[in-house]
């Protein structure tokens, strides 16, 4: 009797830590490792405990952590269309999810026969499984919640001789809801902070992530600016059609916006078919030598990247893309624009303006890329100097192009 009451105490013990741990978590990865540990020094014999959550990113559509009592935490991204693999697609969870229940469990004499239906439980029992409890929290109304699959899955294994007893799932079951709480916070925050870096970029969604979301609000800072635009889009999007121009763009943005991503630039917004970027200088950003030499790599490397993915294009008979780019350098106010009730994150002021208008003379010029006479100074020989152009709104700037 003394050992179930300290048993009780014990898991009682670690729910209210997660509810504490809840309030201020923003990665729930640390939290569900010393969960799982904790659980099993309070008397639940776990050797493998599996939990995973749907995610808004670009770049994964949900992530999973297992526990092994060996091995600890190891956390794995999961990328689109990951939910087609035959792993998931024959695993028990979501058989549990397509049959709508909230739990499914295997143990005793319907090991066998669950292994010959999932691999998993096959090599599960390799390792000595007695017990297999899998169970879903749900973060919305039940029919809701399954339809759009917002909630926590999680799987708990026992290699103890006599399985999980009934207050060991007893337990289990306690303790779920409130690790549930833990997942549900930190995963809508690590959505939130995902949502605004894959639509403002890294450094403007810090800017927001502080509050720095009033109208007007922001600063002035000297950058590299960089703006690239694509040749003839009407044309093309006339000729490919929806579907073919969209493809294009893809691969004109990850060639010239993923070289400057690469080389520590800041994608501050894709207008149309044109991207513009900065390479921030000063506090908080590089030194004026760096931003200049960052900038020219990043022009050199989607040179490069564009002429690998026209050739790809070329070779599946896809028609390939031209594209301009204007690089700058000067300051600017970086901060909210727009309307009180919808602001957008970016930069404004003569510098971006010519940058843009640069490259703008890429079509008449004929050059892929052109740079200002203040962002060519002191980066050596190796430009040709291409003379005064009337830029508008300003006075003639002379240009430069790289020696080809």
């Amino acid at each position: 009797m003394g050992a179930d009451i300290d048993f009780m105490h014990r898991i009682q013990a670690l729910g209210d830590a997660l509810v504490s741990e809840a309030v201020a978590a923003s990665d729930y990865a640390p939290i569900f490792g010393s969960f799982c540990d904790r659980l099993l020094e309070a008397g639940v014999p776990i050797f493998r405990v599996h939990i995973a959550t749907t995610t808004l990113h670009p770049l994964a559509e949900g992530v999973s952590l297992t526990w092994r009592r060996k091995d600890g935490v190891l956390t794995q991204m999961h990328e689109h269309g990951a939910s087609l693999r035959d792993d998931w697609q024959a695993s028990p969870i979501k058989a549990m999810l397509d049959a709508k229940a909230l739990s499914i469990r295997f143990n005793g004499d319907d090991l066998p026969e669950a292994a010959c239906t999932y691999p998993l439980i096959a090599d599960l029992l390799e390792e000595g499984l007695t017990d297999y409890y899998g169970l879903a929290m749900l973060f919305k109304e039940a029919e809701t919640a399954f339809e759009q699959q917002d909630g926590l899955i999680a799987s708990f294994s026992t290699d103890g001789p006599n399985g999980f007893s009934a207050a060991q799932v007893e337990a289990i079951e306690s303790l779920m809801p409130k690790f549930g709480l833990v997942a549900k916070l930190a995963n809508r925050e690590a959505v939130f902070v995902n949502v605004l870096e894959a639509y403002l970029g890294p450094d403007a969604g810090q800017h927001v992530r502080k509050g720095q979301i009033a109208l007007g609000s922001g600063d002035m800072i000297d950058a590299v600016i960089w703006f690239c635009d694509l040749r003839g889009s009407v044309t093309l999007a006339d000729k490919l059609g929806h579907e073919g121009f969209i493809d294009l763009l893809n691969d004109y943005f990850a060639a010239l916006a993923g070289a400057v991503d690469d080389n520590g630039g800041q994608i501050l917004r894709f207008i149309g078919d044109a991207a513009l970027a900065i390479f921030p200088v000063g506090e908080g950003g590089m030194s004026e030598g760096e931003a200049k030499a960052r900038a020219m790599q990043a022009a050199t490397d989607a040179i490069a990247r564009a002429a690998e993915t026209n050739g790809n294009r070329r070779r599946r008979g896809l028609t390939p893309f031209e594209f301009g780019i204007g690089l700058h350098i000067g300051r600017i106010l970086y901060g909210n624009i727009g309307i009180p009730s919808r602001v957008e994150f970016s930069v404004i002021g003569a510098a971006a303006n010519e940058a843009a208008r640069i490259e703008g003379l890429c079509k008449t010029t004929g050059e892929v890329l052109l740079v200002s006479e203040k962002f060519r100074k002191g980066l050596g020989p190796g430009w040709r100097d291409l003379g005064n152009h009337e830029i508008k709104g300003s006075k003639e700037m002379r240009l430069f192009a790289p020696i080809r």
